[in-house]
């Protein structure tokens, strides 16, 4: 991870934070999620189906690293309004 600069924290779930970043000589912006290691399994489970994927509404999956207490997934960061509240929103006036 030495090779990419962690910005603020966007959320966090129940065994992981997300971070906005970007690789260090590199102008563009990325999330970078870090998750406990106990969670490799499910994890590398995650990297083999996104791996193939390629859809403009599916967040891209660029590489993963492993260090001695965390996994970290470097993906698409996607800006904007949270789609939670949009879809509540929409649920409530149907």
């Amino acid at each position: 991870m030495e090779n990419f600069i962690l910005y603020e924290e966007l959320g966090t779930g129940s065994s992981s934070v997300v971070y906005k970043g970007r690789r260090k000589g590199d102008l563009n912006y990325v999330a970078i999620l870090c998750t406990d290691k106990a969670k490799r399994p499910e994890i590398t489970n995650h990297v083999r189906l996104s791996l193939d994927l390629k859809h403009p509404n599916i967040v891209s999956f660029y590489e993963w690293y492993e260090t001695s207490n965390h996994l970290w997934l470097v993906v698409e960061l996607c800006t904007g309004q949270l789609l939670f509240p949009a879809l509540l929103i929409s649920v409530r006036n149907h």
